[in-house]
Protein backbone atom coordinates (compact mmCIF):
# COMPACT_ATOMS: atom_id res chain seq x y z
CA UNK A 1 0.00 0.00 0.00
CA UNK A 2 1.36 3.54 -1.02
CA UNK A 3 2.88 6.04 2.51
CA UNK A 4 1.80 8.80 0.27
CA UNK A 5 5.13 10.56 0.82
CA UNK A 6 5.08 13.34 -1.54
CA UNK A 7 8.60 13.64 -2.95
CA UNK A 8 9.84 16.95 -4.47
CA UNK A 9 11.45 15.86 -8.24
CA UNK A 10 12.23 17.11 -11.74
CA UNK A 11 12.62 14.06 -13.31
CA UNK A 12 10.20 12.07 -15.23
CA UNK A 13 10.62 8.48 -14.77
CA UNK A 14 8.94 6.10 -17.33
CA UNK A 15 5.53 4.54 -16.50
CA UNK A 16 4.25 0.94 -16.31
CA UNK A 17 0.82 -0.84 -16.73
CA UNK A 18 1.70 -1.67 -13.14
CA UNK A 19 1.68 1.61 -11.42
CA UNK A 20 -0.07 4.64 -10.87
CA UNK A 21 1.82 8.32 -10.57
CA UNK A 22 0.26 11.40 -8.83
CA UNK A 23 1.67 14.81 -9.60
CA UNK A 24 1.32 17.19 -7.11
CA UNK A 25 1.15 20.88 -8.24
CA UNK A 26 1.56 24.58 -6.09
CA UNK A 27 -0.43 27.01 -8.10
CA UNK A 28 1.09 30.37 -8.28
CA UNK A 29 -2.15 32.39 -8.85
CA UNK A 30 -0.33 35.83 -8.95
CA UNK A 31 2.02 35.48 -12.41
CA UNK A 32 1.44 34.43 -15.63
CA UNK A 33 4.09 31.75 -16.82
CA UNK A 34 4.39 32.51 -20.75
CA UNK A 35 6.56 29.44 -20.89
CA UNK A 36 3.41 27.40 -20.28
CA UNK A 37 1.10 29.62 -22.44
CA UNK A 38 3.11 28.81 -24.86
CA UNK A 39 2.50 25.03 -24.92
CA UNK A 40 -1.15 25.90 -25.03
CA UNK A 41 -3.38 25.31 -28.56
CA UNK A 42 -4.99 28.29 -30.03
CA UNK A 43 -8.43 26.79 -28.32
CA UNK A 44 -6.55 26.50 -25.04
CA UNK A 45 -5.32 30.29 -25.35
CA UNK A 46 -8.68 31.63 -26.06
CA UNK A 47 -10.47 29.62 -23.32
CA UNK A 48 -8.16 31.04 -21.04
CA UNK A 49 -8.67 34.88 -22.24
CA UNK A 50 -12.77 34.22 -21.60
CA UNK A 51 -11.86 34.10 -17.80
CA UNK A 52 -12.72 37.26 -16.13
CA UNK A 53 -10.46 36.90 -13.14
CA UNK A 54 -6.52 37.63 -13.57
CA UNK A 55 -6.51 34.54 -11.27
CA UNK A 56 -8.77 31.96 -13.00
CA UNK A 57 -7.03 32.82 -16.49
CA UNK A 58 -3.36 31.96 -14.06
CA UNK A 59 -4.48 28.65 -13.15
CA UNK A 60 -5.87 27.37 -16.25
CA UNK A 61 -2.42 27.55 -17.96
CA UNK A 62 -1.06 26.56 -15.01
CA UNK A 63 -2.85 23.69 -14.86
CA UNK A 64 -3.31 23.02 -18.42
CA UNK A 65 0.58 23.75 -19.40
CA UNK A 66 1.51 21.81 -16.75
CA UNK A 67 -0.53 18.86 -18.05
CA UNK A 68 1.21 19.44 -21.51
CA UNK A 69 4.58 19.25 -19.88
CA UNK A 70 4.58 16.48 -18.03
CA UNK A 71 3.28 14.08 -20.91
CA UNK A 72 4.99 15.43 -23.14
CA UNK A 73 8.24 14.02 -20.76
CA UNK A 74 6.25 10.75 -20.65
CA UNK A 75 5.50 10.42 -24.87
CA UNK A 76 9.16 12.18 -25.46
CA UNK A 77 7.47 14.86 -27.45
CA UNK A 78 7.19 18.23 -26.66
CA UNK A 79 3.80 19.00 -25.07
CA UNK A 80 2.65 21.88 -27.32
CA UNK A 81 2.31 18.95 -30.12
CA UNK A 82 -0.20 16.69 -27.86
CA UNK A 83 -3.61 17.23 -29.43
CA UNK A 84 -7.14 15.77 -27.14
CA UNK A 85 -10.04 14.76 -27.46
CA UNK A 86 -13.06 15.00 -25.11
CA UNK A 87 -15.51 12.29 -23.92
CA UNK A 88 -19.62 13.36 -23.30
CA UNK A 89 -19.17 15.26 -20.32
CA UNK A 90 -15.58 16.70 -20.95
CA UNK A 91 -12.89 14.29 -19.66
CA UNK A 92 -9.88 14.87 -21.87
CA UNK A 93 -8.13 12.34 -23.30
CA UNK A 94 -5.26 11.69 -25.77
CA UNK A 95 -5.64 11.57 -29.59
CA UNK A 96 -4.17 8.16 -30.39
CA UNK A 97 -2.19 9.35 -33.27
CA UNK A 98 0.21 11.50 -30.08
CA UNK A 99 -0.61 8.63 -27.67
CA UNK A 100 1.53 5.04 -28.62
CA UNK A 101 1.94 3.53 -24.99
CA UNK A 102 -1.78 4.30 -24.12
CA UNK A 103 -1.59 6.97 -21.37
CA UNK A 104 -5.07 7.73 -18.99
CA UNK A 105 -4.80 10.42 -16.84
CA UNK A 106 -6.69 13.07 -14.74
CA UNK A 107 -6.49 16.22 -13.94
CA UNK A 108 -7.98 18.35 -10.57
CA UNK A 109 -7.60 21.15 -8.65
CA UNK A 110 -8.69 23.61 -5.52
CA UNK A 111 -7.76 26.82 -4.28
CA UNK A 112 -3.63 26.59 -4.88
CA UNK A 113 -3.21 22.54 -4.93
CA UNK A 114 -3.70 20.74 -8.48
CA UNK A 115 -3.35 16.84 -8.63
CA UNK A 116 -2.40 14.86 -12.49
CA UNK A 117 -3.43 11.07 -11.96
CA UNK A 118 -0.88 9.11 -15.19
CA UNK A 119 -1.50 5.15 -15.54
CA UNK A 120 -1.25 3.29 -18.59
CA UNK A 121 -3.78 1.55 -20.52
CA UNK A 122 -6.16 1.79 -16.96
CA UNK A 123 -8.95 4.48 -16.49
CA UNK A 124 -8.43 6.87 -13.92
CA UNK A 125 -10.16 9.64 -11.69
CA UNK A 126 -8.96 12.17 -8.71
CA UNK A 127 -9.88 14.52 -7.19
CA UNK A 128 -8.97 17.63 -4.60
CA UNK A 129 -10.83 19.60 -2.55
CA UNK A 130 -10.05 22.73 0.05
CA UNK A 131 -11.63 22.25 3.30
CA UNK A 132 -14.26 25.28 2.78
CA UNK A 133 -15.02 26.03 6.32
CA UNK A 134 -18.17 28.33 5.25
CA UNK A 135 -19.74 25.11 3.44
CA UNK A 136 -23.27 23.98 5.17
CA UNK A 137 -22.23 20.61 4.17
CA UNK A 138 -25.11 19.09 6.26
CA UNK A 139 -27.70 20.52 3.62
CA UNK A 140 -25.34 19.53 0.87
CA UNK A 141 -24.91 16.35 2.09
CA UNK A 142 -28.40 16.31 2.56
CA UNK A 143 -29.56 17.16 -0.78
CA UNK A 144 -27.12 15.33 -2.84
CA UNK A 145 -25.71 12.20 -1.10
CA UNK A 146 -27.53 9.31 -0.80
CA UNK A 147 -29.23 8.47 2.87
CA UNK A 148 -26.89 5.58 4.15
CA UNK A 149 -23.93 8.22 3.30
CA UNK A 150 -26.15 11.22 5.27
CA UNK A 151 -26.43 9.41 7.53
CA UNK A 152 -22.77 7.99 7.84
CA UNK A 153 -22.00 11.61 7.85
CA UNK A 154 -24.37 12.12 11.00
CA UNK A 155 -22.41 9.46 12.79
CA UNK A 156 -19.09 10.91 13.13
CA UNK A 157 -18.30 13.08 15.88
CA UNK A 158 -18.82 16.74 15.36
CA UNK A 159 -15.45 17.82 15.07
CA UNK A 160 -14.97 15.03 12.10
CA UNK A 161 -18.26 15.85 9.95
CA UNK A 162 -16.86 18.49 8.12
CA UNK A 163 -13.38 16.62 7.12
CA UNK A 164 -15.90 13.33 6.36
CA UNK A 165 -18.38 15.29 4.05
CA UNK A 166 -15.17 16.80 1.90
CA UNK A 167 -13.61 13.06 1.78
CA UNK A 168 -17.24 11.43 0.66
CA UNK A 169 -17.34 14.39 -2.31
CA UNK A 170 -13.73 13.49 -3.34
CA UNK A 171 -14.29 10.06 -3.62
CA UNK A 172 -17.21 10.68 -5.46
CA UNK A 173 -16.05 12.48 -7.47
CA UNK A 174 -13.05 10.75 -8.36
CA UNK A 175 -15.18 7.42 -8.98
CA UNK A 176 -17.19 9.18 -11.36
CA UNK A 177 -14.74 10.91 -13.54
CA UNK A 178 -12.81 7.46 -13.58
CA UNK A 179 -16.12 6.04 -15.52
CA UNK A 180 -15.81 9.32 -17.37
CA UNK A 181 -19.25 10.45 -16.33
CA UNK A 182 -20.49 13.90 -14.63
CA UNK A 183 -21.38 13.90 -11.25
CA UNK A 184 -24.01 16.65 -12.03
CA UNK A 185 -26.21 13.04 -12.68
CA UNK A 186 -24.50 10.20 -10.54
CA UNK A 187 -23.91 11.60 -6.83
CA UNK A 188 -26.19 9.68 -5.56
CA UNK A 189 -25.96 6.98 -7.13
CA UNK A 190 -22.37 5.64 -6.11
CA UNK A 191 -21.83 5.09 -2.94
CA UNK A 192 -18.69 5.76 -1.00
CA UNK A 193 -19.49 5.91 2.13
CA UNK A 194 -17.95 2.33 3.63
CA UNK A 195 -14.35 1.91 5.05
CA UNK A 196 -13.59 5.67 5.51
CA UNK A 197 -10.64 4.95 7.54
CA UNK A 198 -9.14 2.64 4.94
CA UNK A 199 -6.84 4.04 2.89
CA UNK A 200 -8.16 1.66 -0.04
CA UNK A 201 -11.56 0.29 -0.78
CA UNK A 202 -13.52 -1.37 -3.36
CA UNK A 203 -16.88 0.44 -4.47
CA UNK A 204 -19.13 -1.63 -6.75
CA UNK A 205 -21.09 0.79 -8.81
CA UNK A 206 -24.60 -0.42 -10.11
CA UNK A 207 -25.13 0.16 -13.57
CA UNK A 208 -25.90 -0.60 -16.94
CA UNK A 209 -25.48 -2.96 -18.78
CA UNK A 210 -23.40 -4.84 -16.13
CA UNK A 211 -22.21 -3.50 -12.31
CA UNK A 212 -18.78 -1.83 -12.92
CA UNK A 213 -15.62 -2.04 -9.81
CA UNK A 214 -13.64 0.56 -8.67
CA UNK A 215 -11.03 0.70 -6.50
CA UNK A 216 -10.71 3.61 -4.33
CA UNK A 217 -7.51 5.23 -2.69
CA UNK A 218 -8.11 8.17 0.23
CA UNK A 219 -4.58 10.93 -0.21
CA UNK A 220 -2.76 12.01 2.65
CA UNK A 221 -2.41 15.87 1.65
CA UNK A 222 -2.04 18.76 3.84
CA UNK A 223 -4.42 19.41 6.55
CA UNK A 224 -6.65 22.26 4.46
CA UNK A 225 -7.28 19.52 1.48
CA UNK A 226 -8.65 16.55 1.14
CA UNK A 227 -8.32 14.35 -2.08
CA UNK A 228 -8.99 10.77 -3.74
CA UNK A 229 -8.11 8.63 -6.77
CA UNK A 230 -10.15 5.77 -8.40
CA UNK A 231 -9.12 3.34 -11.10
CA UNK A 232 -10.60 0.52 -12.50
CA UNK A 233 -7.81 -1.96 -11.64
CA UNK A 234 -6.21 -2.33 -8.26
CA UNK A 235 -2.51 -0.96 -8.55
CA UNK A 236 -0.41 -1.80 -5.53
CA UNK A 237 2.90 0.59 -6.85
CA UNK A 238 1.76 4.01 -6.29
CA UNK A 239 4.45 6.72 -6.72
CA UNK A 240 3.76 10.56 -5.43
CA UNK A 241 5.90 13.99 -6.62
CA UNK A 242 5.79 16.91 -5.47
CA UNK A 243 6.73 19.47 -8.12
CA UNK A 244 6.34 23.53 -8.93
CA UNK A 245 5.01 25.14 -12.61
CA UNK A 246 8.57 25.77 -13.57
CA UNK A 247 10.12 22.53 -13.19
CA UNK A 248 8.50 20.58 -15.93
CA UNK A 249 10.09 22.73 -18.39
Amino acid sequence: MPEWQWTSTKQVIPIRPDILHIWQLSLNLEDQDHHLWSLLSADEQQRAKRFVRLQDQAKFVQVRGSLRALLGQYLKRPGGELCFDYGEYGKPQLVAACNPINLEFNVSHSQKVALIAVTQAIAVGIDVERVNTRVNYQHLSRRFFADVEHQALLRQSVEKQRHVFFQLWTRKEACIKAMGGSIAHSLDQVLVSQDLERPMVAITVQRQPKPCQLFLYTLALDSNYVGAVAMTQPLQHIRTWCWDSNQLN
